[in-house]
Order: structure tokens, then C-alpha cells, then sequence
């Protein structure tokens, strides 16, 4: 009789974690509980049986988990687990955007926001967010992109004084 209410919570436990894959996927409450049954299972089956009924309980177990996976794996509902498509940039599409970003290098705009250190500017009526390279600029500067990284153009002011005209 304890063979058979281990069988039972065994096959009931890989009947859930069936339901969870083909019928219900994404919602893991099903699926947790059916993993839940085949380890209690497993445990009553080492307390009543022993080491031997245990082990034998542990193996069949295995193997009906084997085929179940085995028919998940053809019938072609393990494809709902797996990413398909890359998720790898593209080389020549961070060249070509790397180029198109290039296009602001040494052009000029006018400040729409203070610069402390970040902000707006307008360049060939296009908005950018810059970042300065620590000084602050105000709004209505002209300003000059100097460089840029992969997130942020950084700028400086255009009409910069030359150090001979302070002194």
C-alpha cells in the first residue's frame, strides 16, 4: 500500500510540473508544488522503504523525469524556455551609429539650459544632451562639441577668451 501512495504523489508531483510546462507556463505556483510533491515523496519513500526502497523510488523517478523531459524536449513546447533570437549588437550597426553620432564632433551650437556641468543644446536644430568638462556654462553660450563617449557629447565654450587677452 506505501509503494502505491508513493507512485501516486511521484505521478502526481510530475503531472503538475507537466501542467505548469504545456498548459499554464509563467505562473511557477503549479510547477514549485509539483516539485514539492516529488521530494515528499522521495522522503517518505526513504523513511517507509529504507535506503533500497528509497534509491529505487529515486531511479524511477529520474527516469519518468528523463522521459517527461524527452517528450517536452521533441514535441517542441521546450521552445517556450529558449531564446531564439541573438541578443548581440550588430558590429556594423555600432559602427553605423557610432558614425552617425560622429557627425556632431567640432560643430557648434548655442546652450538652451545651463551647462552645470550637464544640460540641453541646440546643434543643426537638433537637441543634445552634453556634459561639460567640469566648468559651468550659461544659457545662450555658443559652445563647441570636443568629444564624445558612448552616452554623453561633452563641449566647450566656442568664443573661449585666449589666456593672452585676461592678462
Amino acid at each position: 500500500m506505501e509503494l502505491l501512495i508513493i507512485i501516486g504523489i511521484l505521478a502526481a508531483g510530475l503531472l503538475l510540473i507537466a501542467v505548469e510546462v504545456y498548459l499554464i507556463p509563467g505562473l511557477n505556483v503549479v510547477g514549485v508544488i509539483g516539485f514539492v510533491l516529488i521530494v515528499f515523496a522521495l522522503g517518505y519513500a526513504f523513511i517507509e522503504s529504507g535506503f533500497v526502497g528509497g534509491v529505487l523510488a529515486l531511479l524511477g523517478t529520474l527516469a519518468a523525469g528523463g522521459a517527461l523531459f524527452y517528450v517536452m524536449w521533441h514535441s517542441g513546447v521546450w521552445d517556450r524556455f529558449v531564446l531564439a533570437t541573438s541578443l548581440r549588437r550588430d558590429d556594423r550597426l555600432i559602427a553605423r551609429e557610432s558614425e552617425q553620432r560622429a557627425r556632431y564632433l567640432g560643430k557648434t551650437g548655442r546652450a538652451l539650459t545651463p551647462l552645470r556641468p550637464s544640460g540641453v543644446v541646440e546643434i543643426d536644430g537638433e537637441r543634445l544632451e552634453v556634459a561639460t568638462e567640469g566648468e559651468f556654462i550659461a544659457a545662450g553660450s555658443k559652445v563647441r562639441v570636443v568629444a564624445m563617449d558612448r552616452r554623453r557629447y561633452f563641449v566647450r565654450l566656442a568664443e573661449a577668451p585666449s589666456e593672452e587677452s585676461i592678462s
